[in-house]
């Protein structure tokens, strides 16, 4: 009796490591980028492998995008997987957990996105108000900017002001 969701059990508490491949990842295609402009024998090697049969004629970044898409692909499968098991097959249980699991899993990496997106505008905001390096406080949130009025009570003027909140 062929059976999938007790493997799929054992494996889903090491697909977390994902979160942390996904959250680089902006940043590792950003450094294929600058050092394939920076450097021509890196484009060229680069070029060279992508030409291997192996590579079925796919970029390095294609191939890089892969196990961000893995997670949502195991639950699309499990999910289908699950509605079409009978009632009574024997993994049904196992299938159930596993997708679970799995759904957790991929809560975990849309956490670690948002976490990386959040401390990314965090230090967008620091950059721009020409703070240093040392005095950013991860714990901090940007929760709003834009442009206020602000209104002087003592002269009855108002001026434009960029707020970060």
């Amino acid at each position: 009796s062929p059976r999938i969701g007790d493997v799929i059990q054992k494996l889903a508490p090491f697909l977390k490591m994902y979160g942390e491949y996904i959250k680089n990842f902006d940043k590792a295609l950003e450094l294929i980028t600058v050092w394939s402009e920076k450097s021509p024998p890196f484009q060229e090697l680069i070029a060279d492998i992508q030409k291997r049969k192996v590579c079925a004629n796919l970029t390095l970044q294609h191939h890089m995008l892969e196990p961000v898409q893995r997670i949502p692909r195991y639950e699309l499968l499990l999910k289908d997987y699950v509605r079409k098991l009978p009632p009574e097959s024997p993994d049904r249980d196992d299938a159930e957990k596993a997708l679970e699991m799995i759904f957790m899993v991929a809560k975990h990496s849309n956490a670690a996105i948002t976490e990386m997106e959040r401390l990314q505008n965090l230090w967008t905001v620091y950059q721009r108000l020409g703070l240093e390096d040392d005095i950013v406080d991860p714990s901090n949130e940007l929760i709003k900017e834009g442009p206020i009025q602000k209104i002087s009570t003592r002269n009855n003027s108002t001026s434009e002001k960029y707020l970060f909140l």
